[in-house]
């Protein structure tokens, strides 16, 4: 694993602890991180995050360069959005 991605799982991680003691938060999309990176690199991070977080991401295909996991967490959800088009990965949770 690249260090980018260390920190970037780093960052997902701190990012569910936020959500899970912040839970009482009104239900609104909060942009947690946004960072440009290579498609296929941000296809790994979702799959790092499928592992680390031992929950099944429910992916949309939305076309061959973009992709939406999400995965539906007790307290909310946590979206990772990849664009190929713009070169970018976008982090993003909605709290129950």
């Amino acid at each position: 694993m690249t260090k980018r991605q260390i920190i970037f799982s780093q960052t997902v991680a701190v990012s569910l602890l936020l959500i899970s003691t912040l839970s009482y938060a009104e239900a609104e999309e909060i942009i947690i991180q946004q960072e440009k990176i290579t498609f296929e690199k941000c296809l790994n991070v979702i799959t790092v995050s499928e592992n680390k977080l031992s929950v099944a991401a429910e992916i949309e295909d939305i076309s061959d360069q973009k992709r939406v996991a999400s995965f539906k967490l007790t307290d909310g959800t946590l979206t990772i959005t990849c664009d190929e088009a713009k070169g970018n990965i976008t982090v993003s949770t909605n709290t129950n």
